[in-house]
């Protein structure tokens, strides 16, 4: 599998030109297209539903075929990349964890993809998920922690800190299955989100929470729509499906300000 150097942060709109067979690439860019609502993993709550809120990035749908060796870009989308953690109370304030994945070394962000038909179970929706050499075992840079405050483990701990598995694109922001809604959140995974649930600022995402209006536009229907594109450009062709992580630079991105209790 071809490997591709850290992309020049000033330079992510530079097309490049592959040398390689046909295929359909998958690019999650650092350019952020907005802010959204995520749930809050972490410890269990009774009497309310926690959220936080997390920047959007441009997902290329781009496709690489000896007519279109730099790549012509079919669709665009946007997904998260965070994926917040509660770890518990310390002096009366929570504690965060960022479970995002970020690969062990930058120069080796290029994935293959496996569609998964059914995820989430029930839903009747699936998901991409990110492979290497055809395994689900991703070298990773390790976690900050995978202890919760009161020293239990978290929820699906790596069983090897250097190695993220099941890391994928699926699903996020609010949506159905089985006549239930649900807000999207992620254990390193990246969550697609639709434009009607991206807001341009944090501040105009906050609004929304306030107004309880950021769950009222239901994710299934334009998420199905877009892996369905996805699905054809691949299918029709007999192209592989691979997947490019772009550099983010961890310390400079966007971290919550506070935790939002339905």
């Amino acid at each position: 599998m071809p490997f591709l150097v850290k992309p020049d942060e000033k330079k992510v709109s530079k097309k490049v030109k592959i040398n390689e067979k046909s295929h359909i690439r998958l690019v999650i860019t650092n350019e952020i297209t907005g802010y959204t609502i995520q749930n809050l993993k972490g410890l269990d709550y009774v009497f309310s539903d926690p959220a936080v809120i997390v920047p959007t990035y441009r997902v290329d749908v781009v496709n690489y075929d000896k007519n279109n060796t730099e790549g012509k870009i079919e669709i665009s989308f946007s997904v998260t990349r965070d994926a917040w953690y509660n770890l518990g109370k310390e002096e009366k304030k929570y504690k965060l964890l960022n479970r995002a994945f970020i690969p062990k070394n930058w120069d080796q962000n290029l994935y293959g993809a496996y569609w998964i038909p059914s995820y989430p179970k029930f839903s009747g929706m699936g998901a991409f998920i990110l492979t290497r050499f055809g395994e689900r075992k991703l070298p990773a840079k390790p976690l900050l922690t995978q202890k919760l405050l009161n020293g239990k483990d978290i929820e699906s701990p790596r069983k090897d800190e250097n190695i993220a598995t099941d890391v994928m694109i699926h699903i996020g922001g609010t949506y159905e299955i089985m006549g239930y809604d649900y807000l999207g959140g992620s254990y390193g995974c990246f969550g697609f989100i639709p434009e009607s649930n991206i807001h341009k600022t944090p501040e105009l995402a906050k609004k929304a929470i306030k107004n309880d209006t950021y769950d009222d536009n239901i994710s299934n229907k334009v998420w199905k729509e877009i892996t369905n594109k996805i699905l054809n450009l691949s299918f029709e062709s007999k192209k592989d499906i691979k997947i490019l992580l772009e550099y983010r630079d961890e310390n400079l991105s966007y971290k919550p300000k506070f935790i939002y209790e339905e």
